[in-house]
């Protein structure tokens, strides 16, 4: 079992809060209609409208958040594995099997998910605050603006969203008891950090990577002003700051998903590598290049391919991901990963550049 940061806080925080006020809002809302008696009908009402701008200010929030961070991907329905998830919740999960999906800060849901979430945030939830609104302001609405809304219909419409959110949290909770262990779920929304078994903590820890290198490179080529220092671990230094995670344990996670790091010098000579990516070479005549020229035993197009990405890196300062690269093992065959670079600069100056490689599973033939 491992821990896989998947939550960011102000996804923490605005989970809960909307979790605690629909439950308020219900309680409140259920007393105006006179369900039982805790309050009092007047500061019920009172209780409840203010409940209600407080939601409202935070579903604006929220929606603005999810737009601007680019979030609002994670909602969108792919539709790849609905069957596979179906069948889970109908009959795998009562017989112990893995979810058909792996989650990861990039893809946090599967697709039933996806649908349920972009139906609950895009337009179920929106329509209960724009029908609560109205029920709220009628009179002005009614007499001031001269707009004419049949009252008994928006009641009717703001109630049963009403009954079908609180069922939704109570199925919520529910589902929250079916993850790696019972309260995984509830204490990855509390901490951020969720347990997997360690066939998908490998998967997520893949897919951070992925996703920080192509933070690394949007961050690269959109900066107008690089200073001293733009590399993969300044920039990983920012991003694990944001995330809650520290650079220490972001390499540690790198070691333990198989993640290989090198650095080079303006030389063209290995400066250093870690222990995965010792590890990965394990099946060449190679056992440590610190020193060694980073061609190795390369020839022909794969020299090439290497003396490209060398050239583009250290003379021009791009940075350059997914490049696959062979590695030619002691039995004649080969095996190939892919590699994501960029230069290291100080003073303005390229000195040397650093990346990261991941072994490609499938060996080319």
């Amino acid at each position: 079992m491992k821990k896989i940061y998947i939550y960011r806080r102000f996804e923490r925080f605005w989970h809960w809060t909307q979790a605690l006020l629909i439950l308020f809002l219900a309680l409140t809302g259920f007393e105006v209609h006179s369900s039982f008696k805790l309050f009092g009908y007047e500061r019920a009402v009172f209780l409840h409208n203010n409940a209600a701008w407080i939601y409202f200010i935070l579903l604006i929030t929220v929606l603005l958040w999810i737009f601007f961070t680019g979030e609002w991907q994670q909602y969108v329905p792919k539709r790849e594995h609905i069957k596979k998830q179906v069948d889970f919740y109908m009959r795998g999960i009562f017989k112990g099997e893995e979810h058909p999906v792996c989650k990861t800060v990039t893809d946090k849901f599967n697709d039933l998910q996806r649908l349920t979430y972009f139906f609950l945030e895009f337009f179920l939830v929106p329509l209960m605050v724009i029908t609560g609104l109205i029920y709220m302001k009628y009179n002005y609405i009614h007499n001031t603006l001269e707009i004419k809304f049949p009252l008994h219909l928006i009641a009717y419409i703001h109630t049963a969203i009403a009954f079908f959110l609180v069922a939704f949290v109570i199925a919520h909770i529910y589902l929250t008891t079916t993850g790696y262990k019972p309260l995984s779920a509830i204490k990855a929304m509390i901490t951020g950090w969720e347990e997997m078994s360690d066939e998908e903590a490998t998967v997520a820890l893949r897919m951070y990577l992925n996703y920080s290198i192509n933070q690394v490179e949007s961050k690269i080529v959109t900066s107008r002003d690089i200073k001293d220092v733009t590399t993969f671990e300044s920039v990983f230094d920012s991003m694990t700051s944001n995330l809650g995670v520290s650079n220490i344990e972001l390499q540690d996670r790198l070691v333990r998903s198989q993640v290989g790091y090198f650095k080079i010098g303006k030389d063209g000579k290995y400066i250093e590598v870690n222990e995965v990516w010792k590890e990965l070479y394990k099946c060449t005549e190679i056992t440590d290049p610190v020193g060694m020229n980073y061609l190795l035993d390369r020839t022909g197009e794969d020299k090439d391919n290497l003396e490209y990405v060398f050239k583009e890196v250290m003379e021009k300062g791009k940075t350059l991901t997914g490049i696959k690269i062979a590695r030619y093992c002691k039995n004649s065959g080969k095996k190939y990963h892919t590699i994501s670079v960029s230069p290291i600069k100080k003073v303005g100056k390229i000195v040397a550049m650093e990346g990261y490689i991941i072994e490609l599973k499938e060996d080319k033939k």
